[in-house]
C-alpha cells in the first residue's frame, strides 16, 4: 500500500471532489460578487446622473456668464437637456458604455482623458499606502496580540486609538511642521522624486494601520485562547513558531479583508485629502478643482472611475479570502 493510498483513505489528502467543489464555491462567489457589482454600478450611474443633471442647470455651466434665454435655449437643446428623462438617461448610458463623460468645461478635452491622465498617481500612492499600512498594522497588531496585557500592547492600543480618532489632513500637515519645514528632511509637496511619497505614505500608513492593528490584535488574541494553541504550549512549541506558524495564518482571512477594505477606502475619497495637503497630482485635486468650477463631466467621470475600482477591489478580496481560508481548503 503506497503512502498516497494510506493519505487518500484517511483523509489527509484533498480528493478530486473535494477540488472540484472548491472550484465550484469560488466560481459562484465571483458570480455573485459580479451580480452584486453590477447592481452597485447600476445605482452609482443613476447618482452621477441625477447629480450632473438636476442638481443646478448644466447649461449655466457651459454657457458665458453674459448668455441670453435664448442663447441658454439653444445650448440646451444641442446638449440634448429639452429630451424626456428617460431618453437623456439612454444617451447617459450609452456614452458611459463608450466611456464618455462628455467634454470638460474647464479643460475643453475629453473629462474621461482628464481623469486617466492623473489616475495612475491616485493608484500608486494607494497602493504604497495599502502596504505600508497592513505593514505597520499587521506588525504592530500581531504583537499585540501575541501578548495581551504588556507594555507593548498598551502602548500599540493607544496608538491605534489615537489614528482612528485624528483626521488625517491633520496629521499630514503635523509631518510637514516637523520633517519638512523643522527638520528639512523631505519636500513639503509635490512630486518630484521619491521623496516626495514619504510623508504621504506615512501619513495613510499612521491612519489606516491603526483599524488594521486594532482588528489583527482582536483577530491574534482571539486565536491565542483556543485549545490548539494552549496544546502546542504544552508541547513545548517556541512561542515564534506558534504565533507565526499558527496563529498568524488562522487570522489571516480576518486580517486580509481588513486591508482590502482600508485599500477600497483610500481610493473611494479617504485618499484624496492627502493629495490636497501634499499638493499630489492625482484624482483628489482634480474632483476639487473642477467642482469648485462647476465642471460636472469631470466629477462624473471621476466618480465612476472610482467606484469601479472599489467595486474591483473587493471582488479580489473576497476571492483571495477564498483561497486563503484554510476551512475552504480542507473541505
Amino acid at each position: 500500500m503506497t503512502l498516497t493510498t494510506v493519505a487518500r483513505r484517511s483523509g489527509a489528502a484533498p480528493t478530486r471532489k473535494g477540488r472540484g467543489a472548491r472550484r465550484t464555491a469560488l466560481a459562484w462567489i465571483v458570480l455573485r460578487r459580479l451580480r452584486d457589482a453590477v447592481v452597485v454600478l447600476a445605482f452609482v450611474l443613476v447618482a452621477i446622473f441625477l447629480i450632473g443633471h438636476f442638481v443646478g442647470d448644466p447649461a449655466s455651466a457651459y454657457a458665458p456668464p453674459d448668455a441670453t434665454d435664448a442663447q441658454l435655449a439653444q445650448l440646451r437643446h444641442s446638449l440634448g437637456l429639452d429630451e424626456p428623462f428617460w431618453v437623456q438617461f439612454a444617451d447617459f448610458l450609452r456614452d458611459v458604455v463608450r466611456l464618455d463623460t462628455g467634454t470638460s468645461i474647464w479643460q475643453q478635452r475629453p473629462a474621461m482623458d482628464a481623469v486617466m491622465e492623473v489616475l495612475p498617481n491616485t493608484v500608486l500612492l494607494a497602493a504604497a499606502g495599502t502596504l505600508a499600512a497592513g505593514v505597520v498594522g499587521v506588525l504592530t497588531g500581531v504583537l499585540a496580540g501575541a501578548n495581551p496585557g504588556s507594555l507593548a500592547d498598551r502602548i500599540i492600543n493607544v496608538c491605534s486609538v489615537v489614528s482612528l480618532s485624528v483626521a488625517n489632513f491633520w496629521v499630514g500637515l503635523l509631518l510637514i511642521i516637523v520633517f519638512a519645514v523643522q527638520l528639512e528632511l523631505v519636500p513639503t509637496s509635490g512630486w518630484y522624486d521619491w521623496r516626495g511619497l514619504v510623508l504621504p505614505i506615512a501619513t495613510l500608513a499612521f491612519i489606516h494601520g491603526g483599524r488594521i492593528c486594532q482588528v489583527t490584535r482582536s483577530a491574534v488574541l482571539g486565536e491565542m485562547t483556543k485549545p490548539y494553541v494552549q496544546a502546542a504550549r504544552s508541547r513545548g512549541l517556541p512561542r515564534w513558531r506558534l504565533v507565526g506558524g499558527h496563529v498568524v495564518p488562522n487570522a489571516g482571512t480576518t486580517v486580509l479583508t481588513t486591508v482590502g477594505w482600508e485599500s477600497a477606502r483610500m481610493l473611494g475619497g479617504s485618499l484624496y485629502p492627502i493629495e490636497l495637503v501634499f499638493g499630489w497630482p492625482g484624482v483628489g485635486p482634480l474632483m476639487t478643482t473642477s467642482a469648485s468650477r462647476h465642471d460636472f463631466p469631470i466629477v462624473e467621470a471621476a466618480v465612476l472611475v472610482t467606484a469601479s475600482l472599489v467595486i474591483l477591489i473587493n471582488l479580489v478580496v473576497d476571492v483571495a479570502t477564498h483561497l486563503f481560508d484554510r476551512r475552504s481548503q480542507a473541505t
